[in-house]
């Protein structure tokens, strides 16, 4: 087993991360000065290269193996265009890096990710500026990959230092354990393999577009050109095992545009990727990203993102654990049944029974056509359905990432359709299981507006009747029994129902579920759900895998100190792993979202609320010391206050977007509308990273307000005992459409000290993030209102999602 050996690396030598900034081991020097006279940066200061081309930042490591290592910069850059670099690996160019604009010198951002080939032993890793500005300014490099560790900077260390430990790590066990697994498993080469798909291959599934060869410069038959045109995709498939992959393409743009492109593996979105431009058609680069796949046959497609179509895409390289091009349709090759053909017989052909690929006709049609229920195209069982379902909504990012809800990957999903016979008591069985479930809403029962209100399961209780006075029936069709009156409606929740010895209580949504109000018209009225129980500050019940999405909660008015506490959303007891998605909450009576009792790991995205009081409390006592583990993301959320309750402190903001004790949050490319003072509250040592969010204000409102008066109280007395750090984000002057109408001023701010937000989270989050990120400006403030809430346009963490162009053309006139 000679060649065998070097497959133990992975286990001899994990996979690590490797930072090196500046002054720290493994620096070199740098090609101008280590600075430190803007704020923001994570160690003793930045490197700020000379402004001109070839100027460098220069790194050293040694590794135990040759093999592919991720790279990300950390970097800011004030200019108004890129200061891209290259990295040049012992003396030899290899992959760029796209430097972008960051919107200041004080806003630090990560680059999408490259892999860097590196040399077993001593490595010097230069990052060279590709143009006469020199590089962005430089907070550090992040290195991912096996045996990895700062060099000395002198190449004392030599390629001979670590090889020895290599083929004395496992020598023995190989061949006296398991004697014939060496060669099954692995029949001649290391468990993860590389391999690459050029036009004509096994694994090249076509392109939106055609075949072309006009330019020179590319390595096989000739290269995928895609129409230029938004959504034209090209598409490959593999297989393999689950884990970490590398995907790289090799491409070539003339043009002067990023043609950036959405990736997604078996429909769901895993990232984005640039492809910027090269300086001509025959002039070509690689990029490439590191992501965890899921295991079996993967249907893998890049989707233009802009009218102009993709870059030319001459290959694409795949590097994962025993990974192969497969054939088109979800046909793994024979091949694959035989890795374990005599401990495990049948598991290679079970793996994926129940998720093959799925027609994206019928998905389309079930998703999007309201005359089309739910079992009335080509998939027909639970779980084709739900694959659609989850494919079509997308994936989190963020704080979120890991949230599926009740989409099983390897079989066993279970579809609840429910219908207006008593839905209430429907909707709590279907939440009340851990199995992996998602509900829905019949399309033809809830074709019209129709109100659920789950206290009606509570209404055969005799003190809830004697409250009401009233029957069972009456009490669970509170809209009938006021005849549509407002003001009745109101005595009925918040004068009758208003008593906590009333043992009405949001139900609770048990682990592994989502509820998708796609489709549908029904809505939440009053109160809505809680994820996990608590008890005097301590979990009692958590749950974890949850996702809230397309459902329209609507309040009876804010009532202070409620005494049925009618939250609308409240993750509680350390519950985890949730996403809440395009949702919109109207008027609620507490609540929207909540976070307590060391919930963590929420993404909220591209919801609405709309007068809200109190949209969202991290945390609910200054003493519990479990809630420096709540985490959020605040994603592309619209934030609206109507015009008519400007003034109006029933409508304040409360420093509820959250008030944050303890924990830590992330608000990105969120929009507000009305809200004029006291926005959020950190505490306790919390940290809340504000990025690139807007606010727009009428200049004609009730109180008088100007510029000058948002500037001075939006984010007014924010700190009590905490960080926050505001970038990219500033105030407008608007009109009563929510339409930039004037000036604006920079809310931008620091103040104590904040985690690194972005660092915590996986690649495919970050690369999402960094690649549909807005500037503050028109092009936001369009996208959030034509995205935010339910029944709004898809939005980027889906491959359905129709673009940015497309998105922003269709934004409604107006956010009121």
């Amino acid at each position: 087993m000679p060649t065998a050996v070097p497959t133990a690396v992975p286990t001899s030598s994990p996979e690590a991360s490797l930072t090196l900034q500046e002054n720290d081991s493994g620096f070199c020097s740098v090609d101008g000065n280590v600075e430190n006279d803007h704020s923001g940066y994570t160690g003793s200061g930045y490197a700020n290269t000379t402004n001109a081309s070839d100027t460098a930042v220069k790194y050293s490591v040694v590794v135990d193996a040759d093999g592919d290592y991720s790279a990300v910069v950390t970097y800011a850059n004030g200019g108004s265009s890129a200061r891209d670099g290259v990295f040049n690996i012992n003396g030899n160019n290899t992959e760029t890096v796209n430097l972008g604009a960051t919107g200041g010198w004080g806003n630090y951002d990560d680059s999408s990710a490259v892999t860097l080939q590196l040399t077993a032993g001593y490595n010097e890793v230069n990052l060279v500026a590709t143009g006469s500005s020199g590089l962005a300014n430089i907070d550090k490099l992040e290195l991912t990959g096996y045996g990895i560790a700062q060099g000395d900077c002198s190449g004392a260390v030599t390629p001979t230092a670590e090889p020895t430990p290599v083929p004395t790590a496992e020598p023995t066990p190989v061949p006296t354990a398991v004697p014939t697994a060496v060669p099954t498993v692995e029949p001649t080469s290391a468990p993860v393999g590389t391999f690459t798909i050029q036009e004509g291959d096994n694994g090249f599934c076509g392109v939106d577009g055609g075949i072309d060869s006009n330019n020179s410069g590319y390595t096989g038959s000739g290269f995928a050109n895609t129409d230029n045109a938004s959504g034209k995709s090209v598409n490959w498939a593999i297989t393999g095992d689950a884990g970490t992959y590398t995907i790289r393409w090799r491409f070539a743009n003339g043009a002067s545009d990023n043609r950036s492109g959405v990736l997604s593996s078996n429909g769901s979105s895993v990232s984005t990727e640039d492809f910027t431009g090269t300086g001509s058609w025959s002039s070509w680069n690689t990029t490439s990203v590191n992501l965890n796949l899921a295991g079996g046959y993967k249907n893998l497609s890049l989707v233009a993102n802009q009218d102009s179509g993709l870059g030319n895409i001459d290959y694409i390289e795949v590097t994962g654990p025993n990974a192969a091009a497969a054939s088109c349709g979800g046909i793994v090759p024979t091949a694959e049944p035989t890795v374990e053909p005599t401990s495990t017989p049948t598991a290679e052909p079970t793996a994926q029974p129940t998720s093959p690929p799925i027609s994206g006709d019928d998905c389309e049609v079930l998703v999007n056509d309201p005359n089309v229920n739910w079992r009335e195209t080509g998939l027909q069982s639970d779980q084709q359905i739900i694959q659609c379902l989850s494919e079509s909504l997308g994936t989190p990012v963020g704080y979120g990432e890991n949230a599926t809800g009740g989409y099983n990957a390897n079989g066993g999903s279970k579809l609840v359709i429910i219908t207006d016979d008593f839905p209430e008591q429907q909707i709590l069985d279907a939440i009340s299981s851990t199995d992996h479930t998602w509900v829905v809403f019949d399309k033809d029962d809830f074709r019209n507006e129709k109100a659920i209100s789950m206290h009606a399961t509570y209404c055969d209780d005799s003190s809830v009747q004697s409250a009401l006075g009233m029957s069972a029936a009456q009490c669970r069709d509170p809209i009938g029994t006021c005849g549509g009156s407002e003001s009745c409606l109101e005595d009925f929740f918040n004068g009758d129902l208003n008593d906590g010895d009333l043992p009405i209580r949001n139900h609770l949504i048990d682990s592994n579920t989502t509820i998708d109000g796609r489709g549908s018209n029904a809505y939440f009225l009053f109160n809505g759900f809680k994820l996990g129980s608590d008890s005097s500050g301590k979990a009692t019940y958590t749950t974890d895998n949850v996702i809230l999405t397309n459902l329209d909660f609507r309040g009876v008015g804010h009532t202070e100190d409620h005494g049925l506490d009618p939250d609308m959303i409240r993750v509680t007891g350390e519950s985890h792993d949730v996403w809440i998605h395009q949702n919109t909450f109207d008027n609620t009576g507490d609540a929207a979202f909540d976070i307590k009792v060391g919930g963590y790991d929420v993404t909220i995205s591209f919801n609405k609320l709309l007068n809200v009081k109190r949209a969202s409390l991290h945390g609910s006592s200054d003493s519990r010391t479990i809630n420096s583990q709540i985490t959020s993301t605040m994603l592309g959320n619209l934030f609206v206050t109507e015009d008519q309750y400007f003034g109006d402190s029933k409508f304040n903001a409360m420093r509820r977007v959250p008030l944050l004790r303890r924990g830590t949050t992330h608000l990105i490319n969120n929009v507000f509308y009305g809200y004029r003072k006291d926005l959020m509250s950190v505490r306790v040592g919390g940290a809340a990273v504000v990025e690139n969010n807007m606010f727009l204000n009428n200049v004609d409102n009730s109180k008088g307000d100007d510029l000058g008066d948002w500037v001075e109280n939006i984010l007014a007395d924010v700190v009590s005992d905490g960080g926050i750090k505001v970038t990219g984000t500033s105030v407008y002057e608007s009109n009563s459409n929510c339409e930039i109408a004037g000036s604006s001023a920079s809310l931008n701010y620091s103040e104590g000290s904040t985690p690194d937000v972005n660092g915590a989270y996986n690649s495919a989050s970050r690369s999402t993030i960094s690649g549909n990120r807005f500037s503050v400006g028109s092009d936001l403030r369009d996208y959030v209102l034509a995205t935010a809430g339910k029944g709004g346009a898809t939005p980027y963490l889906s491959s359905y999602s129709d673009g940015d162009h497309s998105v922003i053309s269709g934004a409604p006139s107006s956010c009121q």
